[in-house]
């Protein structure tokens, strides 16, 4: 079973920019990357922020249109589908996406709201009730993350 990761935020971070330096690493080890996103604005939002988070790097990534036909080592989507050569998920959905078996490894990254937190703990649940190998990372507050 995949590996799942839980990145528990300060109030004060930022998710996406948080998130954007997760997948610069997570790329930097030599894996390939799909973003899933509960909506196209967010996606659109991962996306601008990729090419302005650091002003020295560059991440390969763009939005693939519902999952389809994306050659970047990043895809960033939402909707029912994903490319099919990624190896990490980074789950920005409010839910489990049905593809997430696909993945070896799966990061969710919980934002400090309490809404975030009540829907984050409807996804460990269910991954718990999966037999999913689930890890918890509390990351204390980051200058460089916000």
């Amino acid at each position: 079973m995949a590996r799942v990761d839980f990145y528990i935020l300060s109030d004060r971070d930022n998710p996406e920019r948080f998130a954007c330096s997760l997948i610069s690493k997570i790329w930097h080890s030599g894996n390939r990357v799909h973003v899933h996103t509960h909506d196209e604005q967010l996606a659109n939002h991962i996306d601008d922020l990729l090419w302005i988070f650091r002003d020295i790097s560059f991440i390969p990534h763009e939005v693939s249109d519902n999952g389809n036909g994306t050659t970047a080592p990043i895809s960033i989507g939402y909707g029912d589908s994903c490319p099919e050569d990624k190896q990490v998920l980074l789950n920005f959905g409010q839910t489990i996406p049905e593809f997430v078996n696909r993945f070896e490894r799966i990061v969710e990254i919980v934002g400090g709201n309490d809404i975030n937190k009540q829907f984050a703990r409807q996804r460990y649940k269910e991954y718990r009730e999966q037999d999913y190998d689930i890890h918890d990372h509390k990351i204390e507050f980051s200058q460089s993350h916000g």
